[in-house]
């Protein structure tokens, strides 16, 4: 550019290792233009499209007063362009600049706390359709050498890393470990590149992700996750967000009852800077991490039950009975398990990939007394019951992790229940004693009772899909008339 830069100005361009997102038709319109300071030395230019390096498309034109811009489409689907853009002089054509490796596809975010974006060294998984725009930077302010970072291939990797981690560490292009994942079943099965762009806070509560105007955006996780949005050209471009948070709003109780207007604010605020938004596809935290021994997560799972209740636009996927949790994250095998568990949702939203089985985690739709003796818990879909589990040489028994309550602000009892039973849909829990509560709840919130071991089974799930069923909390059970 240098023997032009004084007098040409571009104003629109692709970039090396663009994504362009796909409308409607499956192509999108990659424009050039600029203009032209003080008087021009030349009248006539040219654009030169590749498609897999054979020549696509040829266009010439001239300026119109100092102006110039030419546009062209290009296709979704595995296929590489490259744009060269000519000015002619004195008969002589020459370049003035090229973008390489520009492909057209679709564009998410994913953001959110630690099991947002967990590194893996084992993500060495890498294609060249797989994209991702700037530096996944956590709490770092975004500075100027950020800022030259543009586009490129992305990772599930971090370098030096050993293992799974790099919550807080910049890393140019990471998607996480789960990200990744989630990339290449799109890609693959659907042929379509796919840019992430994950914006995620190690430890972070809802309150550090939401949009503070009064804050320098670039100092803020809304912020920086919207400017690299936006310098990728893409904050009209987003189909869905995955969020993955919570554990952090544990911590007490004025936290997780904020939590649900304190969504709604966020969401709003999503979908005022992502226009394009359709879907937000919330995970249910697991059992683990927050900061307070003494935890809120039973209560926070159940807030997020609501929020995926509310609004049709959210859906919830459970983490409930993912392999490798340590107490608060993941192996890299459960990241690939998150990646396998929202993938057909995806699929079936955006995709039209049809499934012939039931692709969402179990869902509690009601609970009812049968006599005294006799709780009967409906789900809306057929489910399987995982007896026992050893963890740390302890014998767990599912029977003993159901608890109930008089009322929805009382503390909560375990249930004493002799014999738990399964048929199709319903799960029937046989009491050792009559008794009349009000709320019942699966699962304690941390810790198995009685110890500091944080619960990891055994669960209930899907029996067709082996999706851990949704916790819930202080759900009303309702006396069935004889």
């Amino acid at each position: 550019m240098s023997l032009f830069a004084q007098k040409i100005r571009i104003t629109e361009a692709p970039e090396d290792y663009q994504l362009y997102a796909r409308d409607s038709s499956n192509t999108a319109e990659v424009l050039i233009s600029g203009n032209i300071k003080g008087t021009p030395d030349f009248k006539e230019f040219s654009l030169k499209v590749f498609k897999d390096n054979m020549l696509y498309n040829t266009q010439k034109d001239s300026l119109v007063d100092k102006k110039f811009s030419v546009s062209t489409k290009i296709n979704s689907g595995l296929h590489e362009y490259r744009f060269e853009f000519y000015i002619k002089k004195n008969n002589v054509d020459s370049l003035y600049f090229s973008a390489n490796h520009v492909v057209c596809g679709d564009a998410y975010i994913i953001t959110g706390q630690s099991n947002s974006h967990a590194s893996s060294s084992l993500s060495t998984y890498s294609n060249p359709y797989c994209r991702s725009f700037g530096v996944k930077t956590g709490y770092e302010t975004y500075n100027d050498a950020d800022r030259k970072v543009r586009w490129g291939m992305a990772t599930g990797n971090l370098e030096g890393l050993d293992g799974v981690g790099g919550w807080f560490k910049k890393n140019p292009f990471g998607v996480g470990a789960w990200g990744m994942e989630l990339m290449r079943l799109i890609v693959e099965k659907h042929q379509v590149p796919v840019c992430i762009i994950n914006g995620g806070s190690g430890s972070s509560s809802i309150e550090k992700n939401m949009l503070y105007p009064e804050q320098p955006s670039l100092e803020t996780s809304f912020g920086r996750l919207a400017y690299r949005v936006d310098q990728a050209g893409l904050k009209d471009k987003i189909k869905a967000i995955f969020w993955h948070q919570g554990e952090s709003n544990s911590v007490s109780v004025e936290s997780y009852q904020g939590y649900a207007a304190n969504f709604d604010v966020l969401l709003n605020d999503w979908k005022r800077v992502y226009t394009s938004l359709e879907k937000v596809y919330l995970f249910q935290i697991h059992p683990g991490c927050g900061r307070n021994p003494e935890s809120y997560l039973s209560e926070m799972r159940e807030v997020q039950n609501k929020i995926d209740k509310k609004y049709e636009m959210v859906n919830i996927m459970s983490t409930l009975g993912v392999t490798g949790h340590d107490g608060c994250h993941f192996s890299y095998d459960g990241y690939l398990e998150f990646a396998k568990r929202i993938y057909p949702l995806v699929a079936r939203d955006y995709y039209n990939e049809k499934f012939d089985f039931t692709i969402t985690p179990p869902k509690l739709l009601s609970a009812n007394y049968t006599g005294s003796k006799k709780i009967i818990l409906n789900f809306d879909q057929s489910i399987l019951l995982e007896e026992k589990r050893e963890v740390n040489g302890v014998v767990h028994y599912l029977k003993d992790q159901f608890f109930a309550s008089e009322d929805s602000n009382s503390e909560q009892m375990p249930l004493e229940v002799k014999r738990v039973d399964v048929k199709d849909n319903s799960l029937i829990l046989t009491l050792k004693k009559a008794s009349n509560y009000k709320f019942i709840t699966y699962l304690p919130s941390k810790f198995y009772v009685g110890t500091r071991d944080i619960y990891n089974g055994p669960w209930l799930s899907g029996r067709e899909n082996n999706i851990g069923a949704l916790s819930f909390d202080r759900r009303s059970i309702t006396q069935l008339k004889d």
